[in-house]
């Protein structure tokens, strides 16, 4: 197997095990007692250890190497797993959340980067579409699994993560016979918290990257989130494995999008993708008074399939603006925009909202602020894309 394929496969690998628990947190609920507002902890903890790792282990990766910090990701990530699987209090199954987001913000933007930096010369295109598809669709199968496993497996609550142990070691192998690609900087700056945004390339990263990646991951956010309820709530579903089926749907179909149209430029990309979710996901809402599991579900797979296409114009855009020492920041902060889009505030406005008006009138109003907001990047944020400069690879 190629070097790009292993690199490939320890990110798939990776991916997988840290949604698993998504399908599993109503269980957690009925076990343990909390109420709905402790459901979104387990989704603010996440995310709150994840943007700080990426903001300074993307840095981080630049100066000593991607393989020391790809190879503590997975460390961190396998101590997460190896707790979860002990069945732990509430507190701990918090704390274990926030390991899982410390050890993914390291882990993507830096894995993204080696990616691309084993890539020879006029490979970058669809090396960074590979990169894109192995985060979805890795992402992606995590709840698939997770529900699979919670409606026919004894012992849901342990048997994932202890799988996933074995998966994480056979990562960190990969990774350990693969050869560094950046040369250590020897310096004592100090890492900051802070985007890692070439100033030449602020205009995109604002306008173009920054909204659509908010916009896109938002969608991701209700699917993998506010949808199992839903579909709980308004349709009556009760198998584990077909609530489970919406985020499965929503990233996987992502990745196959990316790889069905691997060729399309970055502004079609994002500007089809986000036109094509907007209208899509009505779907999702017109399901509720029709009571339809199979209509929402379809309009959750052909929305997942537009957002890949964004998230695959966003990350072709981050790796023809940023030379090699700056790739592994502005991937990151890519990232960064992306989850703070979908899993922070922008999420529980449309929480609150659904509690004030309804779930249904929740997801109408997303569904037509996304729009707005789509039409803006489109018309006035793609414009920026017209002023890069592609920077140029160096050989292999």
């Amino acid at each position: 197997m190629s070097r790009i394929w292993r690199t490939w496969l320890a990110l798939m690998l990776f991916a997988v095990g840290t949604s698993l628990i998504t399908p599993l947190i109503p269980i957690y609920k009925q076990e343990l007692g909390f109420g709905d507002t402790v459901v979104t902890l387990f989704l603010v903890c996440y995310v709150a250890a994840l943007v700080p790792s990426m903001l300074t282990l993307g840095q981080l990766s630049d100066r000593v190497g991607r393989k020391r910090v790809l190879v503590g990701a997975l460390v961190m990530l396998g101590l997460a797993q190896a707790y979860l699987a002990t069945e732990p209090p509430l507190g701990g199954l918090l704390a274990a959340r926030g390991m899982q987001g410390l050890a993914t913000g390291a882990f993507f933007g830096t894995c993204t980067a080696f990616l691309v930096d084993a890539a020879p010369m006029g490979q970058r295109d669809w090396v960074s579409v590979l990169a894109s598809v192995s985060v979805r669709g890795g992402l992606g199968v995590g709840p698939g699994l997770g529900g699979v496993f919670a409606e026919y497996v004894r012992a849901p609550l342990r048997t994932p993560f202890l799988v996933h142990l074995a998966a994480i070691a056979a990562a960190v192998g990969i990774i350990a016979t693969l050869p560094e690609t950046v040369v250590r900087e020897r310096t004592h700056r100090p890492l900051t918290l802070k985007l890692g945004v070439p100033q030449e390339d602020r205009a995109v990263f604002w306008r173009v990257l920054v909204p659509s990646g908010m916009l896109f991951s938002l969608f991701d956010g209700v699917c993998l989130s506010l949808i199992p309820v839903f579909e709980v709530r308004e349709l009556g579903v009760t198998n584990y494995a077909l609530v489970g089926a919406a985020g499965f749907l929503v990233l996987v179909s992502g990745a196959i999008s990316q790889l069905v149209f691997r060729a399309l430029a970055p502004t079609p990309a994002i500007v089809w993708g986000l036109a094509v979710s907007s209208v899509a996901f009505v779907g999702v809402v017109v399901g509720a008074p029709l009571r339809s599991p199979v209509l929402v579900l379809t309009s959750v797979a052909v929305t997942g399939a537009a957002c890949g296409l964004v998230f695959k114009g966003g990350v072709d855009l981050c790796t023809r603006i940023a030379p090699v020492s700056d790739r592994g920041k502005l991937i990151s902060s890519y990232y960064v925009a992306c989850y703070l889009g979908g899993f922070s505030v922008p999420l529980l406005v449309v929480g609150i909202l659904a509690d004030l008006v309804g779930l249904t009138a929740a997801l109408a109003a997303l569904t037509a602020s996304a729009a707005t907001a789509s039409a803006w990047t489109a018309i006035v944020g793609v414009r920026a894309i017209a002023q890069l400069t592609p920077q140029p690879e160096p050989t292999h």
